[in-house]
This record gives C-alpha cells, sequence and structure tokens, in this order.
C-alpha cells in the first residue's frame, strides 16, 4: 500500500458579509452553548461569540479531534464533518450551535452527544433545530452493526486512497487484532480512491463491512448498501470491551 507523504495546500473561502445574529433569534437560543462553524464562518466566531455574550449567555468554544486524520486538532470552534467527539463528557451545557449552512457537518455533533444542535445560516438568516434524538438512532445503529460484526465470518476493510480521509496503517493494525481476538473469521481487504457501493453488491460473499474512509460513510451511507457497514472506531471500541 502506497503510504506516500503528500504535500497539501488548502485555501478557505471566507464569507465576507458580517454576521449578526438578529435579536428575535437569539431569545430562541439556550442559556449555555458549545459554538461551532464551517471553516468559511470560523473567522467570524470571536465576534458572534460577543454579540452571544453581550446577550447573557454563557459561551464555550473547543477544539476537537479529527476522526482519522492521524489525531490532528482543528482550530477551536472549526467544525468539520468527522469531528464526533463527545464533548459531553468534558463541560456542561445546554446545546450546540452551529454557524453555517446545510446539516451534513452539525450532524456529526450528534453522532456522540444527546444535545439539541440549533443551526443558525447567515446567508438567509434562518435558525432551524436538529434534534438530539437522532443521537438515539445512531446508537441503535452501532449496536445493532456491533452485533452483526461479533456475528460474521467474511469481513470487508473499505480503505480509500484520498489524501487525508484514508489511514491503511490503522486499517492493518485492525486486521491483526481481529485475526488475533477472533482467528475464524476472514478479512478481505478492498483498497480504492471511491467507495462505489453498486460495486460492492459484486462481492456478495461479504456479511459486513469495515470503513476506514469516511467516517459518515458508517452513519449516513448505510441505506445504499445491502450490507451492513460499521466505522473502524466503532470495531476498535468492540475489541476494547473484550480484552
Amino acid at each position: 500500500m502506497n503510504d506516500k507523504k503528500y504535500d497539501v495546500l488548502l485555501i478557505p473561502g471566507k464569507y465576507k458579509k458580517r454576521i449578526i445574529i438578529p435579536s428575535k433569534i437569539l431569545k430562541e437560543l439556550p442559556n449555555k452553548l458549545m459554538l461551532f462553524s464551517s471553516i468559511q464562518f470560523l473567522h467570524q466566531l470571536s465576534d458572534i461569540q460577543k454579540q452571544l455574550e453581550s446577550q447573557g449567555k454563557t459561551i464555550i468554544t473547543s477544539k476537537s479531534r479529527n476522526y482519522l486524520y492521524e489525531g490532528l486538532i482543528t482550530d477551536k470552534g472549526q467544525l468539520l464533518g468527522c469531528n464526533m467527539e463527545k464533548f459531553t463528557a468534558k463541560v456542561e451545557f445546554d446545546a450546540f450551535l452551529y454557524i453555517g449552512d446545510g446539516v451534513f457537518h452539525p450532524k456529526a455533533l450528534l453522532v456522540n452527544n444527546e444535545k439539541n444542535v440549533y443551526c443558525y445560516d447567515p446567508k438567509i438568516e434562518k435558525l432551524s433545530v436538529l434534534d438530539k434524538k437522532i443521537h438515539l438512532e445512531y446508537s441503535k445503529r452501532i449496536k445493532g452493526s456491533k452485533l452483526k460484526f461479533l456475528n460474521s465470518k467474511n469481513i470487508g476493510i473499505l480503505m480509500t486512497t484520498k489524501i487525508g480521509q484514508g489511514s491503511p496503517k490503522r486499517a492493518m493494525m485492525l486486521k491483526e487484532k481481529i485475526m488475533q481476538k477472533w482467528p475464524d473469521k476472514k478479512i478481505f481487504l478492498f483498497y480504492a480512491n471511491e467507495i462505489n457501493f453498486s460495486e460492492l453488491e459484486n462481492f456478495n460473499f461479504i456479511d459486513i463491512y469495515i470503513n476506514v474512509a469516511c467516517s459518515r460513510i458508517g452513519h449516513d451511507d448505510f441505506s445504499r448498501s445491502e450490507k451492513t457497514i460499521i466505522n473502524i472506531s466503532d470495531v476498535e471500541s468492540l475489541i476494547k470491551e473484550f480484552q
């Protein structure tokens, strides 16, 4: 496998218009909030924090460890689609507030946190809420996929060549741990740039796939695959449970 390192230049596109949260929306927000935004709005986060605090809100910002990116830490308040830390274990707060458009990024917060996520889209000045019940849906799915893994014999490991998403070393370490713990299981490696779900149907002998690509595949793309998909982090935690 190719572990060659690449130099990557990332240039964020910044939202230029100043974000001012309307007073009627400020009144709808809980008192103690953990604040996040996507990279386009990150440079305005300190100003947004001041607006919130001037209205009596208590604001918490946090850095976050990425899912696969070799343990890299985001900027304070920056949210990626793979930021799925359990923030509720670190500090107490009422809800999340996300500044940005769309729900892909803020839904990541619900994987391991049972808190409502208030989403303010500054482009259309609209507030929406992602209900904390979504966390329960994620939790049930993870538990089900763990049970499926334990009862599976033929296991496929999905890896990607995409820079920043692939972690072949971690995948190979997991393979060894599985073989040591459950020697009756058979492991098959799938290595590609794109994860093509229709192509995976050609391997109907696979009982379950372990995702070592974008972590959201294991949470949001389960309906696109006939076979269960479980994220590598969930298998790693399962192995620890059996130690």
